[in-house]
């Protein structure tokens, strides 16, 4: 169990990570063609093309990322003032004050969230093919499938 004085050194570093985590957000806007000078992508040559479109992912990525942890601390915040932080959602346990330490706003012990991000993840069942159903009776046979022209004129790697 967190002794006061340690609830409130994490509280610090959450409310910090939270302000560090916005500042990073507001700088790292998503991009367009205007903010590279461009007001169109048809007179750039792929290079050009190629290098906005690795920074903009590399934008949405930190955007992305930097939204998932402000969640995580925001969440972290409210275990502290519902009095359970430092204490496991899945299992209960305490989590160690090292693993704390490292990640304020962890909020599973290191064994539960190996398993929690070891969890098989559900998969939609069922028949995943844009094959037309037998039972179609649309009457508009100028619709052809995928798999009825590989059926019919084989695919292309062969």
């Amino acid at each position: 169990m967190l002794s006061e004085k340690d609830l409130l050194l994490f509280k610090g570093k959450l409310l910090q990570m939270k302000t560090d985590t916005m500042e990073i957000l507001e700088s790292n806007q998503p991009l367009s063609f205007e903010d590279y000078g461009e007001l169109t992508s048809y007179d750039n040559h792929f290079a050009d093309t190629a290098t906005e479109l690795d920074e903009r992912e590399k934008q949405m990525f930190i955007f992305e990322n930097g939204k998932r942890i402000l969640e995580e601390v925001n969440e972290a915040l409210e275990r502290i003032s519902d009095g359970t932080y430092g204490v496991c959602v899945d299992t209960g346990e305490n989590i160690p004050y090292d693993r704390l330490v490292a990640l304020p706003y962890a909020k599973r012990t290191v064994e539960a969230q190996e398993k929690f991000e070891n969890q098989p993840i559900p998969s939609r069942q069922g028949d995943q093919s844009f094959s037309t159903p037998k039972e179609d009776v649309r009457g508009d046979k100028r619709i052809q499938t995928v798999d009825e022209i590989q059926s019919l004129h084989g695919n292309s790697s062969y």
